[in-house]
């Protein structure tokens, strides 16, 4: 008697290892067939290379519509809660952690965005800045302008302009933005 439930027992479990073996062929595999494909890891680094295009559609939206955008954004109220000024989204860009504010007009329309690259907390480095310039150049494809340091903060600022949009990067410290507002009134 032991024997014939040994034997249903290994049986049934040589059957629930062909199942799972069967079932993980159906997984994607890599080129060579030999290992599954971890597509979840795949989609965080599709995530991870989010550029600057997904920051620049907010502009214009209704806030309603940027809310599940860039991961999910939180609403972002003055502290006596009566004016609303957008959202505040926590996101990567380049594969970049970094914080995104938006801010919106009275009727809840995103108006700009501030991309916060550094909050202080971490070294600004010269290679860092460097990298930065030279996606938002890339991105925009215009030249940028050097806006020199601020006498009044000691900020250092660059911009470019493209797509009737201006970009502004500053460094104070090591608290590096960049500001993404409409080029109203701006002469070319």
């Amino acid at each position: 008697m032991k024997k014939k439930v040994l034997a249903a027992v290994l049986c049934a479990l040589g059957i629930l290892w062909m199942v799972g073996c069967s079932a993980n062929s159906d997984a994607p595999t890599t080129e060579q067939g030999d290992m599954p494909v971890d597509t979840e890891n795949q989609e965080q680094t599709a995530e991870q290379t989010t550029d600057l295009s997904a920051v620049v559609e907010l502009i214009g939206k209704a806030d309603e519509d940027t809310a599940d955008l860039l991961g999910g954004g939180e609403e972002n109220w003055t502290s006596d809660q009566q004016t609303f000024i957008g959202r505040i989204y926590q996101t990567e860009l380049y594969g970049d952690p970094v914080m995104v504010y938006s801010s919106c007009s009275a009727e809840k329309t995103v108006d700009a965005v501030s991309v916060w690259i550094s909050d202080g907390e971490q070294e600004v480095t010269d290679e860092m800045l460097q990298t930065w310039q030279e996606r938002i150049s890339s991105f925009t494809g215009a030249e940028m302008q050097d806006k020199g340091t601020a006498a009044e903060s000691g900020s250092q600022a660059w911009s470019w302009q493209a797509n009737h949009m201006i970009y502004s990067l500053r460094l104070l410290d090591n608290i590096l933005t960049l500001d993404i507002n409409p080029a109203v009134g701006e002469i070319n």
